[in-house]
Parts: C-alpha cells; structure tokens; sequence
C-alpha cells in the first residue's frame, strides 16, 4: 500500500509533475486518424496528461493539436469553425493554425502585428500506420518516430482499436500484468 504522496507522484501526469514530466519524453498516440478524416472537419477534444486540447486537419490536410481554449476570454475552440487553414474562435473570431499561431484578430487591423503576438500551447502530431501520435515534450528532446510493428505494416496487417477506461494509467498497467488476468 502506498502512501497519498507516493500514489500521486506515480499516477498525476500534469505538466511538471514527476510522471507527466516522465511521459512528455515519449510520442502519444492521441487518436485512430479515421477520427480526423477530412480537410476542414470539425475540430476533436482531446485529453492527454491532464492537458484539454483540441486536434483538427486544416485546409492542406496538416494536423494540429493546439490547447482548447482561446486565450482571449477562454472558450472552448471544439466550437470553433475549421476553416481557411485555422480554427476560428466562436466567440470573437480569433483564429488559429495547427502549431498555436493567431493567424487573425478580426477587432484588429492587420498592420498592428497584434496577432503574431499571440500564440497557443500547440504539439507535432504525426500518422504512424492508422494512430495520430503526439509529442509534447521538450522540442530539442524529440525521439524519434514510433516504429512499432502495427506502423509499418500494411493496413489490411494490423487492427487498432481503443476503449475508455476510467482510471490511471497505474492501475491500467498493474490489472494488465497481474497474473490471475491471463486466462
């Protein structure tokens, strides 16, 4: 048995915490990419290492997983428009690329620079086989791409699926290792 602080030194993934500080140094795989699967599609809520961000494809068909909420007054993005290569804020029109870039202040003229002033937590994400995966650690720290067997093979090889399952991702690990599990 643990104790409180023990347990929550191994189970809490938020930014700076030991573990979340941990899991940030590896790419995650996030979403099937039939979950993004057009241009332009509406955006997908995604929560990783107690991060709410969004991920959505953009008019060229890039990837972007960007913090949910516009800095602006802090409306959720997942409501936003995809369009024109940026995510357009439903409140007051703010609009973002897929690296976190305002592309657009609409209350602002265009040659007052105040737009590139402002910029959302973004990560990389990347297609490996039919997972989108992300990294959010330090940039200069970036592995390299996953090369799992299920990426490389050809689609009609492999079957990827995922299921909700509300816990830490210690007690997912431990049930999945215990050994009266097997049969």
């Amino acid at each position: 048995m643990l104790r409180k602080e023990q347990n929550d030194m191994l189970t809490q993934t938020g930014p700076g915490t030991p573990m979340g500080n941990l899991f940030r140094h590896y790419w995650i795989p996030m979403l099937h990419a039939e979950e993004l699967p057009e241009n332009d599609y509406a955006p997908v809520r995604v929560k990783l290492l107690s991060e709410r961000l969004v991920a959505f494809r953009d008019t060229n068909g890039r990837c972007g997983l960007i913090d949910e909420f516009c800095p602006h007054r802090g409306a959720s993005l997942w409501f936003g428009r995809n369009e024109e290569c940026g995510l357009r804020c439903p409140y007051h029109g703010w609009k973002f690329d897929v690296e976190g870039n305002c592309m657009e202040v609409p209350s602002e003229p265009t040659e007052s620079g105040y737009a590139k002033k402002i910029k959302l937590t973004s990560y990389p994400v990347v297609k490996r086989g039919d997972v989108l995966f992300t990294y959010m650690g330090p940039p200069d720290k970036q592995p390299p791409l996953p090369e799992w067997e299920f990426c490389t093979v050809k689609p009609e090889q492999t079957f990827t699926s995922k299921r909700l399952q509300e816990c830490n991702w210690l007690q997912s690990m431990e049930g999945g290792i215990d050994s009266s599990h097997v049969s």
